[in-house]
């Protein structure tokens, strides 16, 4: 069994330090998502003035410092009105070669954040959510969502070329994973899942928090890895509910109405995963999806955690939580499973439509949508020579609510017994 240690950075200074901004430095961005040590990194900083001699940090998602850099910081030109869409356009500040830097999320400034991916084969490759973040990022005035109050409609492109957050749902769990002793794991973002080349020789796929936008590339990529043998751990909830694509400028491409989008190839129109025309069931992917899932915190008849219907030591293994009792983990979005209880609701157990060689309930949340909508907890496998997927079904189960939260221990450790599970330790 694996053994962790607690990160060393107290929490209340990682918040400070992440959210502070520098009185110099407005916002900036760099020119990719992920980058193996040796390439060279181009940074756009906005500043507030000229500063000839601004300090410029890099540290490690955990607060700490790892380098500074000397560079020349200046104000940038008003960015264009479709700047979201298209990029904000600042000229470029300076040009930085990544250090020889073990995998992992790193952030300029401590708000610039960019993954360090490895050429090295690890056991482990944990999936960083950069699609979802970027559809939900406002900057530039719109994201792919109307703004709350109605007044700006959704666009059906983003641009990853400006200011660009940490993924709010992920981001505890990849601080977590900082300081856990004897896993050996590497980090990649989203786009990365379309080159097979990435992820496709390691033991475990991760994938972790809100992972909502995929690509089709990716999701066959993704069902290859696993057909031939590959194990899973989906620690993310609302997970491949929309299509999307690149276009040649590397924006991502969402019209999230069938007909809006103009591409003639009809399998690539970025809808809902669950649209027919598709043909491209999330299911039959991974187990569960949002169709049988909803909301966990509007009202509801469930616990704002799971209910344990089955117990297994290789999940449940120095967990003091057994069969009945509730796993605490309050969640945004869910992911449900078609679920078959008794007459009395005395028992639940999966409805197996897709005919898996393998489906298993974990547990399982009671919450809005629909009659039926469920957080469900499954393990499947798809025939008896694919590999195994472990699905939490929820959003939160990497962030504050869940592994920051009153079970967070718990999850933890759990999360530590998945992963020696699917490791086959």
């Amino acid at each position: 069994m694996m053994q962790f240690s607690r990160v060393t950075v107290p929490i209340c200074f990682l918040v400070l330090f992440l959210f502070s901004c520098s009185e110099k430095l407005i916002d900036g961005y760099v020119d990719a998502t992920s980058y193996f040590p040796g390439d060279s990194m181009v940074v756009f900083l906005n500043g507030r003035a000229e500063e000839q001699d601004y300090s410029l940090s890099l540290s490690d998602i955990s607060g700490n410092q790892i380098e500074e850099y000397q560079i020349k910081l200046f104000a940038q030109a008003e960015i264009p009105a479709d700047g979201y869409a298209t990029g904000f356009g600042y000229k470029p500040t300076t040009s930085i070669v990544v250090p020889d830097l073990r995998s992992g999320i790193y952030l300029l400034d401590g708000k610039i954040p960019f993954v360090v991916k490895s050429k090295q084969r690890k056991e482990i490759v944990v999936v960083y959510a950069s699609n979802t973040i970027n559809a939900y990022n406002e900057a530039g005035g719109k994201s792919l969502y109307p703004i709350k109050d109605g007044t700006v409609k959704a666009s059906n492109q983003v641009s990853f070329q400006r200011p660009i957050g940490l993924p709010w749902h992920s981001t505890h769990v990849m601080q977590w994973f900082e300081g856990v002793e004897g896993i050996d794991v590497k980090f990649i973002c989203d786009r990365d899942l379309d080159d097979y080349d990435s992820f496709g020789d390691c033991s475990l796929l991760v994938i972790c928090g809100h992972s909502e936008y995929w690509s089709r590339k990716a999701r066959v990529h993704f069902d290859s890895f696993v057909d031939q043998g590959g194990n899973a751990l989906v620690l993310s909830g609302n997970s491949m509910w929309w299509q999307v694509r690149y276009n040649a400028g590397g924006d991502l491409i969402c019209y999230k109405y069938f007909d809006n989008d103009t591409i003639s190839n009809e399998l690539e129109r970025t809808v809902m995963w669950r649209d027919t025309s598709l043909h491209y069931s999330i299911i039959e992917s991974i187990g569960a999806d949002f169709e049988y899932g909803g909301y966990g915190l509007n009202d509801d008849k469930g616990w704002d955690g799971y209910k344990i219907v089955n117990a297994p030591d290789y999940i449940f293994g120095g967990v003091d939580i057994e069969q009945g009792e509730i796993l605490r983990l309050p969640s945004k979005e869910c992911d449900g499973a078609p679920l078959l209880f008794s007459s009395d609701s005395s028992t639940v157990t999966l409805d197996n439509v897709c005919g898996f060689y393998r489906y298993e309930l974990i547990g399982y949340d009671l919450i809005s949508r629909k009659p039926h909508s469920n957080m469900a907890w499954v393990i499947m496998q798809k025939d008896s020579t694919s590999g195994t997927i472990i699905n939490v079904g929820s959003t939160d189960w990497c962030a504050k609510a869940g592994v920051g939260g009153k079970d967070g221990d718990k999850i933890k450790k759990i999360t530590l017994n998945m992963i020696d599970y699917l490791l086959g330790r």
